[in-house]
């Protein structure tokens, strides 16, 4: 499933320009091998490789005491090169609010 998921994210990630900012309403759902996954209130998935040095001070995602939570996370999607030199679409978290 989480396979599903990553291939969903990144299929869905083609179109966006590199560096730009997004932001999205999602429910954290837990942190895996070095990624972060969260639903959106329409069961999108989404799941992040990582998280800038601000926003991990303001939440350890690492924490269990987080799933469940929403949040409003603003990212960027990175261009970055994989183990063997492919290129692929990174998405970076880049601020997270709790939300009411």
């Amino acid at each position: 499933m989480k396979t599903l998921i990553t291939l969903f994210t990144l299929l869905s990630l083609v179109f966006v320009k590199d560096q730009e900012t997004l932001s999205i309403k999602a429910t954290f759902d837990g942190h895996e091998e070095g990624f972060y996954y969260f639903t959106d209130t329409n069961d999108n998935s989404f799941f992040f490789e990582g998280v800038e040095a601000a926003a991990s001070e303001k939440y350890d995602l690492t924490k269990k005491k987080y799933i469940g939570k929403t949040f409003d996370i603003t990212y960027k999607v990175e261009t970055t090169k994989g183990k063997y030199g492919e290129e692929y679409y990174a998405s970076i978290i880049v601020d997270l609010a709790l939300s009411e």
